[in-house]
């Protein structure tokens, strides 16, 4: 008996997708009068033309193309009449490189030959060039540029941002934190410049590194802007005794009290800073504090410290922060060293986690005066804070792709130059994450039509999926009409929680 089927029934049999794409009843309700809904598709965030968060931010912060003109505004090493490329060309590809994290020079070679990054970089620029630059000739710039110049851009910016009260919600008892710290940068086997620190290991070998103290506003909610730079390096290969962080420090208050002189600041030191010239220049700038202070660091005070705590019982408190998280905070007023009254706030922190606790010690010199109204702030808000230049400053800066450990430059003046570009560019990454123009982008986007508005990392999911669409589209999308149309016509605010 023959089993076969026919071939359109065979057909059929094994293409399910078949029978319901043809099938006159397949999508009919029982009465074959109308069809069955479908289900109904999830609402998905607005797509927005990421590229368009660098002009509209640069735009905000710094209206009236006021970056570009202190740009124009900086000392050109070079012979004018042989230039082709403008300082705010050269000087914003130089940002780009970082605020795309291209980890390299060579990289940005390739990035930078479509027409829209071309277009993209003349509108950013202000400038009219005919074709972009080659990283090579922005060396070139960085190798004769003096390294007060960027320093003195930085530091504009951020005065822009202060004056413009754009950080009013993250003073600190009136005060803005500045978190100081130095980190390393390069280090060599055999001698770089004449600049280099020496290193003698136990082992015998030698290194040669250069160093960099850093000063940064910081924030609980991330901030960590740079505010001064201090190169920690020997001069011209001659000295008795080496540059360290705290003969770089000394350097740096004065250039610090010179920018911001009328600016309240709160500096939060780690414990190389418990000395008494410190106290001194922190008393002299009419500079707040808050200094990591060890038993080893002024051994007579710290023990002073701890007796008076424990004789005033009054003068402590007990706070729950977070669940499973229990401080008990105490503190000692009044303490004499040398010509200054200093205090001294004491923090045992408990954290049970699996059943089981641990305790976290902490303490601080300060010329804040501590009470039960403030403690808690002055612990957790203050001193707490300092970590921000450790994890959003030095480790984002090293871990993440903005590679602060690769030489981009050999010479002195370009390796300090394009630490700078650095740092601004950081700035303004900064000022796209913590803001609410992503929200905004979205809101106002011709597309949209009842789309959900997600916050910046729910939209984009993480930093490193932001850059690397951020670079995509300013590859290949000219700035969108939302550029000129929201300029001047929003307003770009950040959490302050």
């Amino acid at each position: 008996m023959d089993t076969k089927l026919p071939e359109d029934e065979k057909v059929h049999k094994r293409d399910i997708g078949f029978q319901r794409k043809n099938s006159e009843t397949a999508c009919k309700d029982p009465e074959g009068e109308k069809s069955k809904p479908g289900r109904r598709q999830q609402e998905k965030p607005v797509r927005i033309v990421d590229a368009d968060q660098i002009k509209l931010t640069v735009d905000h912060f710094f209206p009236a193309g006021l970056l570009n003109k202190w740009i124009s505004e900086i000392d050109d090493p070079r012979s004018k009449e042989q230039c082709t490329y403008g300082l705010e060309h050269l000087l914003w590809l130089g940002v780009l490189l970082f605020l795309f994290r291209l980890q390299s020079r060579r990289q940005l070679v390739k990035e930078r030959e479509t027409e829209s990054f071309y277009r993209n970089l003349l509108d950013l620029s202000g400038s009219s060039e005919k074709n972009p630059a080659h990283p090579d000739t922005v060396n070139y710039l960085l190798e004769g540029l003096e390294t007060c110049e960027l320093e003195e851009l930085k530091v504009r910016i951020i005065k822009q941002l202060i004056q413009d009260k754009r950080l009013e919600p993250f003073r600190f008892f009136g005060a803005f934190r500045v978190a100081l710290d130095g980190t390393g940068l390069f280090s060599f086997p055999e001698r770089h410049c004449g600049h280099c620190l020496k290193t003698e290991h136990s082992s015998g070998t030698v290194t040669y590194s250069h160093k960099m103290m850093e000063a940064k506003l910081v924030s609980e909610t991330g901030f960590a802007l740079s505010v001064c730079s201090e190169s920690i390096e020997n001069e011209n290969g001659f000295y008795e005794k080496q540059d360290c962080e705290l003969k770089a420090f000394y350097r740096m208050e004065k250039r610090l009290k010179a920018s911001f002189p009328r600016t309240p600041l709160c500096l939060l030191l780690d414990g190389l800073y418990a000395c008494s010239e410190v106290l001194r220049i922190c008393e002299k700038n009419s500079w707040d504090y808050l200094i990591v202070f060890k038993s080893g660091s002024i051994p007579s005070l710290y023990k002073e410290a701890v007796a008076t705590a424990n004789r005033n019982p009054h003068n402590s408190a007990v706070f729950f922060p977070e669940k499973n998280v229990r401080q008990k905070i105490s503190w000692a007023h009044s303490l004499k060293y040398g010509k200054q009254f200093l205090h001294v706030i004491f923090c045992e922190e408990f954290k049970t986690e699996n059943g089981i606790e641990t305790v976290t010690h902490w303490a601080w010199l300060t010329n804040i005066r501590p009470g039960h109204n403030n403690v808690f702030e002055l612990v957790n808000k203050g001193g707490r804070q300092r970590w921000k230049i450790e994890n959003q400053g030095f480790n984002d800066q090293k871990r993440h792709d903005f590679e602060l450990e690769h030489l981009y430059g050999h010479k002195t003046n370009a390796w300090k130059n394009y630490y700078q570009l650095l740092q601004i560019a950081h700035i303004i990454t900064q000022l796209i994450i913590y803001g609410d123009l992503c929200m905004n982008l979205q809101k106002h986007s011709p597309e949209r039509q009842n789309n959900i508005i997600l916050p910046f990392l729910e939209y984009y999911q993480s930093i490193r999926n932001f850059v690397r669409r951020l670079t995509e589209s300013f590859r290949n999308s000219l700035f969108s009409e939302l550029t000129s149309s929201l300029t001047g016509n929003i307003q770009i605010r950040f959490a302050s929680g």
